[in-house]
C-alpha cells in the first residue's frame, strides 16, 4: 500500500515483510500496473491508440534450426496479415512475437495468423511443421501505448513501463529506461542537489517530447506503407488521422520544399529514404 500525506506526497510504502518503508524519492518500477504514480497518485494517462493502434502481441521461443545460418546480428521485423512479427536470434533460441490490434482480428484468429507464419516460407529457414514439431507453447500480453502526463511527479518518479510504453517496433523502451534515469541524475548532480518544481518539470517536459517525437517515429513506420491487402493495412494507410504528429509535418514540409532533413533527425531521413520520399535536404538548397 502507499501511503499519502495530506498534501499528495508520498509519505511511505507499506510492505508485507519491512513494514513502512519512507524516502525522499519514490521510483516507480512496478511495469504496466504504475502502482505509485498511476494507481496511487492518479497521474492522468495520455493513451496513444488512436495512432499506435496495436494493443496485443502472441510470443514464443523458437529452437534453431540451422544455429550457423538463422543466428543473424540482427532483429528483423517482418510485416503479416494485421501486424507484424519480431524475430530476434538469441545464443540458445530465437524470441519471436506478433503484434497487432483487436480492432480487426480477435486473438483466435491472431494466434492461427502467427503460427501460418512461423510454419510459411518468410522465416529465413522454412519449414512448413515448425510449430508442431517442437510444439511451441505461445503467451499473449497485453500492451498499452501512451504516457503518463507527468513521470515525475511530486516526490514519486516512473522509470521504465510504468511511465509508459510504444509498441516494440524499434524497442524504444531500453532507450525510455535509460534516457530517463540519465536525466534524473543529471538534475541530481546540479543545483546542489537541491530539487524543487522546475527540476521535476524540467525532466517531465524532456521526456514528454522525447516519448511523442518517438511515437510519431514508429507510425511513421506504418502510414508510409504501400500494402493495402487487408483492412488493418488499409486503415494505416488511408484513415488514421496523424496530422498532429510533429515530425510527420516535419516530413510533410521536407518533402513540398518547405522545409530541410534537419528537422527530420536520424530516424526521419531513414524510413523517408526507405520509402523512396523526395526530400529537401541542404545541398539542394545550397545547388538551387
Amino acid at each position: 500500500n502507499v501511503n499519502l500525506k495530506e498534501t499528495g506526497w508520498m509519505d511511505s510504502v507499506s510492505t508485507k515483510e519491512n513494514g513502512n518503508l519512507q524516502a525522499d524519492l519514490y521510483i516507480d518500477c512496478t511495469g504496466f500496473k504504475s502502482l505509485l504514480l498511476g494507481k496511487a497518485l492518479n497521474v492522468p494517462f495520455n493513451s496513444f491508440e488512436d495512432v499506435l493502434i496495436n494493443n496485443h502481441a502472441w510470443t514464443t521461443h523458437l529452437p534453431y534450426s540451422s544455429k550457423d545460418y538463422e543466428m543473424e546480428m540482427a532483429t528483423n521485423g517482418t510485416a503479416i496479415e494485421n501486424g507484424w512479427v519480431w524475430n530476434i536470434p538469441l545464443w540458445n533460441r530465437i524470441g519471436t512475437g506478433y503484434v497487432y490490434s483487436d480492432k480487426f482480428i480477435d486473438k483466435e484468429i491472431a494466434l492461427e495468423e502467427f503460427k501460418k507464419h512461423l510454419n510459411g516460407q518468410r522465416m529465413r529457414v522454412p519449414k512448413s511443421n515448425r510449430v508442431e514439431e517442437y510444439d511451441l507453447e505461445f503467451k499473449h500480453i497485453d500492451i498499452k501505448n501512451g504516457r503518463y502526463e507527468k513521470l515525475w511527479h511530486k516526490n514519486c518518479l516512473a522509470i521504465g513501463l510504468s511511465s509508459g510504453f510504444i509498441e516494440p517496433l524499434e524497442s524504444t523502451g531500453l532507450l525510455l529506461t535509460h534516457e530517463t534515469i540519465d536525466k534524473l541524475i543529471t538534475i541530481l548532480t546540479s543545483r546542489d542537489r537541491h530539487i524543487n518544481e522546475f527540476d521535476r518539470s524540467t525532466l517531465n517536459m524532456s521526456m514528454n517530447q522525447f516519448l511523442d517525437n518517438f511515437k510519431s517515429f514508429i507510425v511513421m513506420h506504418f502510414i508510409l506503407s504501400h500494402r493495402d491487402d487487408t483492412e488493418y493495412w488499409k486503415y494505416y494507410t488511408q484513415d488514421v488521422d496523424f496530422n498532429k504528429e510533429g515530425i510527420i509535418i516535419n516530413l510533410a514540409k521536407a518533402r513540398m520544399l518547405a522545409g530541410t532533413t534537419r528537422e527530420l533527425g536520424v530516424g526521419g531521413v531513414c524510413i523517408a529514404v526507405g520509402e523512396h520520399l523526395n526530400i529537401l535536404d541542404d545541398y539542394v538548397i545550397q545547388k538551387s
